[in-house]
């Protein structure tokens, strides 16, 4: 069933190679409960994500069923792990927002499942003696009863193969035997079992026990007769459609979505928190904007009156006796200096004004004014823009 053939990987950590494993060659056959022992650090984790699909070798080949996966892309791989092989781990990784029921049905939603698959969650919470947990959440249920959602879970596709890291790691003794009895229940059935495990109880109820170090395989023991269970009836089957892309689907949608509404009302005041920041994030986006374009309306207003294209030029102001009078107030430019910048390429007009006050008299009427003088082309040039 899997044959590894001189398999070596090296991890990059910065500057410095680490190799974690080195030329491991080993076979397993249909219905055998491997136990994988060794010391941490000793290669057994990486040996189980390259049995698993999570990983490929640098070197040497992974043959599964007679098929070298290390030749296969990115969505074949997908594919593989999730028809072909199941996989439980240590951590549980259950949704805590969902069902058991719904925890285990997850896998199903990446399948293209008849009717008669839709109950195979609901038969594999009952095989691991669930039956009566099938509505509660994770934070409802023992660390044991969690154990045996994950290896439900693990076990809907029906999977060719079942791969468990620490599988009764943050278990008591107690729910550790009942998770390995589980185990090998599963086996006497013709499944498959890779386990990785610091627990010797485990492996000595298990077939083969493999002993890794430093990347390397130190011993390859059997002492349990292997259980000769069913055999794969069609070796083709899953390679044949691991072939094939995976297509993201309507079903998938739907259950993205009802999903995302789950995770919403599941926490209510968070969600409610999340939503009044982002509205609020919105609407100062939205006023900063719609402030930023009025004033650049009014200014582009107040330009326009003065027209676009005039050119005002103002003399600057002259202090006397120690005091600035206002810009203007003392005519610098002279007519000359008018009719040489009237020759100018782009001036089209130009005309040269003069302002001051004056006493003005009118029958009985006496005040003071502003007086201008301008040029003949001033108020064309001032109100024609």
């Amino acid at each position: 069933m899997i044959e590894l053939v001189n398999v070596t990987k090296i991890y990059r950590m910065g500057k410095v190679d680490v190799v974690a494993l080195s030329g491991v060659s080993l076979k397993i056959e249909p219905s055998e409960f491997v136990a994988i022992l060794g010391p941490s650090g000793s290669g057994k984790s990486t040996l189980l994500h390259i049995l698993g699909f999570l990983d490929k070798p640098d070197s040497g080949k992974y043959l599964f069923l007679g098929k070298d996966i290390t030749e296969f892309n990115d969505d074949e791989l997908a594919y593989l792990r999730n028809r072909v092989a199941g996989f439980v781990f240590q951590q549980f990784h259950l949704l805590n927002r969902m069902t058991a029921l719904e925890n285990v049905e997850l896998p199903l939603i990446y399948t293209k499942y008849t009717k008669k698959e839709k109950v195979l969650p609901l038969e594999k919470l009952e095989a691991v003696g669930l039956e009566d947990r099938v509505y509660h959440r994770p934070n409802e249920l023992s660390g044991g009863q969690q154990q045996r959602v994950a290896i439900a879970r693990a076990l809907v596709n029906e999977p060719l193969l079942l791969l468990a890291d620490e599988p009764t790691g943050n278990l008591d003794t107690r729910s550790g035997e009942e998770i390995v009895e589980i185990l090998k229940n599963l086996n006497a059935q013709g499944k498959t079992i890779v386990v990785v495990t610091h627990d010797e109880n485990i492996a000595h109820q298990s077939q083969r026990v493999i002993r890794m170090q430093d990347g390397k395989i130190i011993s390859d023991e059997s002492p349990r007769k292997i259980f000769k269970g069913q055999t794969i009836q069609d070796e083709s089957f899953s390679l044949k459609e691991s072939k094939e892309s995976y297509k993201f689907n309507f079903r998938e949608i739907i259950e993205n979505l009802r999903q995302g509404l789950q995770a919403i009302f599941s926490n209510r005041i968070r969600s409610f928190l999340s939503m009044l920041g982002i509205l609020i994030g919105i609407a100062s986006v939205i006023t900063m904007i719609a402030l930023g374009e009025g004033a650049k309306q009014a200014l582009s207003e107040r330009f326009a009156s003065l027209g676009t294209n005039l050119l005002i030029v103002t003399p600057g102001s002259w202090r006397m006796r120690g005091v600035s009078l206002e810009a203007g107030a003392v005519t610098r430019f002279t007519l000359s200096d008018a009719e040489a910048i009237a020759e100018l390429k782009h001036v089209r007009r130009v005309s040269p004004s003069v302002r001051g006050r004056g006493q003005v008299v009118y029958e009985n009427k006496n005040c003071n004014t502003l007086v201008q003088g301008v040029g003949k082309d001033y108020a064309e040039m001032k109100f024609s823009q």
